[in-house]
């Protein structure tokens, strides 16, 4: 049977397709990106977004990508930008903001599920996020630095000082807990432990008397009736025996 993903599996799904293909497209890291296209950019505006920080080390990365087969492809990204485009492809969020503008979006939390962001902050403040990342399937996803550019990697948590679930990101719906099947019927016998006892018709003292059992007679289990009766068969037919303790008994 097809099922329709929930839109918290949808939203998921394309959290981690952005995040992957960035990875794919060997985009690099330049301090302000948001997203543009290497291709689209020169190295006049690298080295005027990295002014004051590493310029030769960006222009350098973006060097390497414009000689190569994913010229294309490849986009520029910071940390925040690269997490915050993702956020927007997932349909998470609209715009663009910096570590601390998606850490004031996250609930925090403590132990990380597919699609929590990682955050980095500041050896002397605490409360100021300075590097943002991705989790998925024990990976983390982030655009690490100049040289390396936007990669995935094995999580570390020691590399990480909180986690934040971005609230407009819609959490996974958890899969529906099937119903167990009912369980066999056990076959069963009652057996007449007392002197004796009619076997009716009906499950009531109102039913035709079929017959009389005596003690230690058997007769298979059919149902056990609303009214807690058993349902016997017996040579005559199917008839009902009470289930009074002092009368009968299952064995």
């Amino acid at each position: 049977m097809n099922m329709k993903k929930s839109r918290g599996s949808r939203m998921l799904a394309e959290l981690l397709k952005a995040a992957q293909t960035e990875v794919d497209n060997h985009s690099i890291y330049v301090w302000g990106g948001s997203g543009q296209l290497c291709c689209e950019v020169s190295e006049s505006w690298i080295r005027q977004r990295e002014a004051g920080r590493q310029p030769d080390a960006a222009v350098k990365a973006w060097k390497e990508v414009e000689a190569g087969p994913y010229r294309d492809v490849a986009r520029l990204f910071d940390c925040s930008g690269y997490v915050s485009w993702c956020l927007n492809k997932a349909g998470a969020y609209k715009g663009r903001t910096n570590c601390d503008g998606l850490f004031a979006r996250c609930e925090e939390t403590y132990a990380p599920v597919n699609g929590t962001l990682l955050f980095r902050v500041s050896p002397t403040n605490k409360n100021d996020e300075t590097h943002v990342g991705i989790y998925f399937d024990g990976m983390q996803y982030h655009a690490k630095g100049r040289a390396v550019g936007v990669v995935c990697e094995p999580y570390n948590e020691r590399y990480w000082q909180k986690l934040g679930w971005f609230r407009a990101l819609k959490p996974d719906d958890p899969e529906p807990t099937p119903e167990p099947d009912p369980p066999e019927p056990t076959a069963q016998t009652v057996k007449v432990i007392g002197k004796s006892v009619n076997v009716r018709t009906s499950d009531s003292v109102k039913g035709r008397i079929l017959f009389t059992a005596h003690k230690g007679d058997t007769f298979p289990l059919v149902a056990i009736a609303p009214s807690g009766w058993y349902e016997i068969e017996t040579k005559k037919g199917i008839g009902y025996i009470t289930n009074k303790t002092r009368y009968t008994k299952l064995i």
